[in-house]
Order: structure tokens, then C-alpha cells, then sequence
């Protein structure tokens, strides 16, 4: 049952909606009728525009109820279109004790009944919520072979519905009833009177605890937890069997997770298809972390609820999660490239910068060129300095000191602007092994020379004393 507003006298409604009569076939109105694939519109002569209104999209409508539930309950339906309020009560005299009422479901008759005037201020998603709560009432009353409590009722009928301004004011009305510690027990659903008598509470209320089962284990579950009740004494067994909880335990979880609905989470539906926009833009202006973090909560829902989620909604999470994950890689390559210079590894720096710069390409994502090209330019550095340090070292080797020291010069002096200071020491500490090598050989020259000399001297000395002999 539908209402424009919520009000307090709805149970009276329950006596003259369960009474048996043929009076809702007449009322004083010259019926009309507009045949759709799955429904009769009755009209009233003058609403013509409206039963054509209405045949645009009720058998849509009935589809997506169906596909929702994999099962189509039995048609024609009829779908009966009051004009006015007037006309509804002649029909339904107790209805004027019972304000707001916009639309019912009569399940004996399989009828729809909507009140065009009380529609004037709906939103054209509100009059298609009218169809889809209505209709929905029925086809969960088959599933459940009409065992289906009132509160369970109302919340799968709700849950149906498509986005709204009236979700805001029924999540609003949740909020006030949760702060005033006015909600119900979940054994209140059993009572048609207590739902109907507090509306306000009763109706947010059980869309919630519905959204709430949704969430927990999917729409498939959920179904389950119809068919069962077919089969059950009563919504507890139902519950367990479906659920694998007890329905304290559950009532329990739902109080626990009731927050994070009122905060935000009503505006999720198994219905609707998974909004990917903020995984998108997250992982278009590179901040992977926080992208993997939501595609992985978004990929457990939408696994939840593969029954209703569209398959290419589920790859695109996949594949904005892969990219995620790719970028978080590249970063973590970068981030390897800028220890590896902090620790002077510059061989090492070189090969995460060339990972990086692959994974990157791949990716499309060039918001790291620049760093990764002056870390590439700064392993470029250390690499040819590294180089000179082990040519001064083998030209050493070789005693060629001049060449040797004006590499380990040059080794010296960029490991410096690199503030690689343990390599600088290194090469300053050669180039001063140089310097003494090469001066410990200018004096082993000079003392060889003085040696030369003094025994060329000897020897001309000894030849003219063996002369005079």
C-alpha cells in the first residue's frame, strides 16, 4: 500500500480492503478499457491521457519486476485508475477515515487501484513507484503463498521502488523515530495493527530491515526468504532457514549496521546499477590506494548481488581494480627508485625506474614522467661516477697515476653533487693513495737516479785508477 503522507488511522483501511464486494467494479463510473502486453487499464471517461500515460510503462515496469525476482506472477493484471478521491470513496467509504492513501493492491482481484488526483504533486518516478510497490505486494504474496507478513510486505514493496524525494523523507522519519527510541521489534511485523497504526516508523522501518538483508547477502537471498516462507510457520523460521541466523541475531546486525544506512547507505540498491563514478575518478587522477580501497568494497557488494547487477558493471570494477592495482605497483616502483638513490644503488634505481616507466606507459598515467626522469638522470649520474671510481682503481693498477687520479677527480666531484658522501670519501681516499703512490715513486726515481749517478761516477772513478796501473 502506498501513501502520500503517512498517517496514523491506516488500519482502519485493512477492514474495507480485506472485505469481499463487487462495488470496486462499479462506484458510478462508466469504466473504459486500455489493454497492455501484461495489463487491463479501466479509466474513467476524460482520462484518457492518463491510462495512455500509464500503458507506457507498466509492462516495463512489470519486467523489471520480474527479472528482479526471476519470476512472473500471472497475468493480465488490472490496473484501475480512480480520477478522483470522491470517486475512490464511493467505492471505499471507510478510506475517507484514512487520508494519504495514493494506492493499494487487492490480491484477490490481482488489481491495481491508483488515485489520479492524489498523484498531481508526485514526480514522475514517484508514479512509476506506485506501480512497482503495488505490483510488487502481489507477485510477493505468490512467492510466499500469501505468508508474507505486513511489516516484510511493505518493506520488499519499498525496497522495489526507484530512487526518490519520499526516500529522503522516509530515511528522515527513521532518524527520528531511531533518536526517539521508537522503533519496533522485528516481531511488531507479525501484527498488521501495529504496522499500519505507526506508519511513520513502521514503513521506513521495514524498508530498512529489508535493505538491510539486501546488503547483508544479497537480492538472491532475499528471494529465498519468500519462497521459503511458502514452506514456513512463520517470518522466524523463514528467516533462519534463508539466513543462517536466528532472527535475534539478525535483528541484532541490523542494529549494528542501521548507522551506516542512515548515513548515507539508503541511497544503494541492488536494483539499481552499481555507481562507478567515484572508482573512476579516483583512478583517473592516479590516487590507486584509495581506488583499490573502494573497488574492493564495491566488488564484494556487486558479487553479492550478481543477480541483479548488470555483467558489465561487475568487469568494469575488475578492470578499474586491475588498473588500481597496476598503478599501485608502478608507485611502489618509483618509490623503490627514490630508496635506492637515498641508499646510492644506483644499478638498482635504474631498473625500478624502467619497471616504473613500463607500468606507467601501460597505464597511460604520465603524472610521473618528470619525477622518474630526474631519477633517472640523478642514476645516469651515480652509474658514470660509480664507472670513473673503478677506471681510476684499474689505471692505478697499471701506474698510470696522472690518468688515474683525474678520473677518481672527476668520480670525486660528482658523488659530491649526488651527496653521496661515503663514494666521494672513496674517491678523495684514492685520489690521496694516488698523490702518495705517485710521490713515493718521484723519490724511488730520484734515489735511482742519485743511485745511477753515483755509481756511473763510481764506476769512471775505479776505470782511472786501473789505467795508471
Amino acid at each position: 500500500m502506498r501513501f502520500r503522507i503517512l498517517a496514523p488511522l491506516v488500519s482502519l483501511l485493512i477492514a474495507f480492503l480485506a472485505a469481499p464486494g463487487t462495488a470496486m467494479a462499479q462506484g458510478g463510473v462508466d469504466w473504459r478499457e486500455r489493454s497492455t502486453e501484461r495489463f487491463i487499464i479501466l479509466y474513467a471517461p476524460g482520462s484518457e491521457a492518463e491510462a495512455e500515460r500509464y500503458a507506457g510503462f507498466v509492462d516495463t515496469i512489470y519486467e523489471e519486476i520480474a527479472t528482479a525476482f526471476s519470476f512472473r506472477t500471472a497475468t493480465p493484471l488490472t490496473l484501475r485508475l480512480f480520477p478522483t478521491s470522491e470517486d475512490y470513496y464511493l467505492v471505499n467509504p471507510a478510506a475517507r477515515n484514512v487520508p494519504g492513501v495514493v494506492a493499494h493492491a487487492d490480491f484477490r482481484r490481482r488489481e491495481l487501484v491508483v488515485i489520479i488526483e492524489r498523484t498531481r504533486q508526485q514526480s514522475e518516478e514517484e508514479v512509476k513507484n506506485n506501480i512497482r510497490h503495488e505490483l510488487t505486494h502481489i507477485v510477493a504474496g505468490d512467492l510466499s503463498g500469501s505468508r508474507l507478513n505486513t511489516g516484510f510486505q511493505e518493506g520488499v514493496a519499498q525496497y522495489m521502488e526507484r530512487p526518490s524525494g519520499e526516500l529522503e523523507r522516509r530515511v528522515q522519519s527513521l532518524r527520528v523515530a531511531r533518536d526517539q527510541g521508537r522503533l519496533l521489534p522485528w516481531s511488531a511485523f507479525d501484527e498488521r495493527g501495529q504496522v499500519y497504526a505507526a506508519p511513520e516508523v513502521s514503513y521506513p522501518q521495514s524498508l530498512a530491515v529489508v535493505a538491510f538483508l539486501v546488503d547483508r547477502s544479497g537480492f538472491a537471498s532475499l528471494r529465498e526468504f519468500l519462497a521459503v516462507s511458502a514452506r514456513s510457520s512463520g517470518y522466524r523460521s523463514a528467516l533462519e532457514r534463508a539466513y543462517g541466523a536466528t532472527p535475534a541475531e539478525l535483528e541484532a546486525a541490523w542494529l549494528d549496521w542501521l548507522p551506516s544506512y542512515l548515513d548515507g547507505g539508503y541511497s544503494r540498491s541492488a536494483l539499481s546499477s552499481y555507481d562507478l563514478g567515484f572508482a573512476r575518478e579516483l583512478v583517473a587522477g592516479g590516487n590507486y590506494a584509495a581506488a583499490q580501497a573502494e573497488l574492493a568494497s564495491a566488488l564484494e557488494w556487486l558479487h553479492k548481488q550478481a543477480a541483479t547487477q548488470p555483467p558489465e558493471v561487475l568487469a568494469e570494477a575488475e578492470a578499474l581494480l586491475a588498473r588500481s592495482e597496476d598503478g599501485m605497483r608502478a608507485e611502489g616502483m618509483a618509490e623503490g627508485a627514490r630508496a635506492a638513490l637515498e641508499q646510492a644503488d644506483y644499478t638498482r634505481a635504474q631498473e625500478f625506474i624502467a619497471a616504473a616507466r613500463t607500468v606507467y606507459g601501460r597505464l597511460g598515467d604520465a603524472r610521473q614522467a618528470t619525477v622518474l626522469a630526474l631519477y633517472e638522470e640523478r642514476a645516469a649520474r651515480g652509474v658514470q661516477a660509480t664507472a670513473q671510481l673503478a677506471q681510476a682503481d684499474a689505471l692505478a693498477r697499471t701506474l698510470r697515476y696522472p690518468q688515474a687520479r683525474a678520473s677518481a677527480d672527476a668520480a670525486a666531484r660528482e658523488f659530491a653533487a649526488l651527496d653521496d658522501e661515503l663514494r666521494r670519501d672513496n674517491a678523495l681516499g684514492l685520489r690521496a693513495t694516488l698523490d702518495l703512490r705517485q710521490r713515493l715513486l718521484g723519490l724511488a726515481l730520484v734515489v735511482l737516479g742519485l743511485i745511477s749517478v753515483g755509481l756511473s761516477l763510481f764506476g769512471q772513478v775505479f776505470s782511472r785508477r786501473a789505467e795508471a796501473w
